[in-house]
């Protein structure tokens, strides 16, 4: 059995913006962690301008707050990558 988890969408410094406040037991994917030990995000929207149109896109067609600081826009963003598979 093997494990594996989708990459992000994009970067955490995307929810930057993000007005909630972060649970004390932590996790992945918030705007100040330098997430280095996970694999990179699938858009690079952060830093490649193609990227953030892609990304202002998909959110503009899902209604979704491409600065992440409703919960709404940051839990379907964010949390995205918390689709997991086993083989």
């Amino acid at each position: 059995v093997s494990y594996a988890e989708f990459p992000p969408l994009v970067a955490p410094i995307l929810a930057k913006r993000w007005k909630g406040v972060r649970k004390a037991a932590g996790g992945f994917l918030f705007a100040t962690d330098s997430n280095v030990d996970i694999v990179p995000p699938i858009l690079q929207a952060h830093n490649v301008q193609d990227d953030m149109q892609l990304y202002e896109r998909i959110c503009k067609q899902l209604g979704i707050d491409p600065l992440l600081e409703d919960d709404q826009s940051y839990m379907q963003i964010m949390n995205y990558n918390q689709i997991a598979y086993f083989e």
